[in-house]
């Protein structure tokens, strides 16, 4: 067997995992939502509508209708995120994305031997890395 065909059979398993269950019957709820859609829809057209209003010279501006947009914007986007569906969609997302980490994760330290750290890179916060020993001991 070659590399594409186990390929092939990771992601069919990975496929039928609970996680790729969980966010495919989610999405099918999140698209099949009209409120939600409607909400969403209506949310990019009111970004859109502000964004044409903002680009406009300072002196043709209306406040007023900034100030409407704006608060639509900000209920529109609290009933968006409060929404069941929507929630069980971006939780079942994140489920999703952990996973395929976990894999990825998995695959990369089989190939190279090594596993993935956290390490931001960001030195400051940090109270010293392997990698960072590595490097001290390739300069000796």
């Amino acid at each position: 067997m070659n590399v594409i065909e186990q390929a092939q059979i990771l992601g069919q398993t990975i496929k039928a995992s609970p996680e790729l269950v969980k966010y495919f019957a989610a999405k099918a709820e999140y698209e099949q939502d009209r409120e939600l859609q409607q909400n969403l829809f209506e949310y990019e057209t009111q970004r859109k509508i502000l964004g044409q209003e903002f680009a406009k010279d300072p002196s043709e501006q209306t406040p007023e209708l900034i100030t409407s947009i704006r608060d639509r914007i900000q209920d529109l986007a609290s009933e968006i995120v409060t929404s069941p569906t929507y929630r069980e969609y971006e939780e079942a997302k994140k489920a999703v994305n952990a996973l395929m980490e976990q894999v990825n994760a998995e695959i990369s330290f089989h190939v190279f031997g090594q596993r993935p750290s956290s390490c931001t890179h960001d030195c400051s916060s940090c109270s010293g890395c392997a990698s960072h020993a590595q490097d001290e001991e390739d300069e000796d």
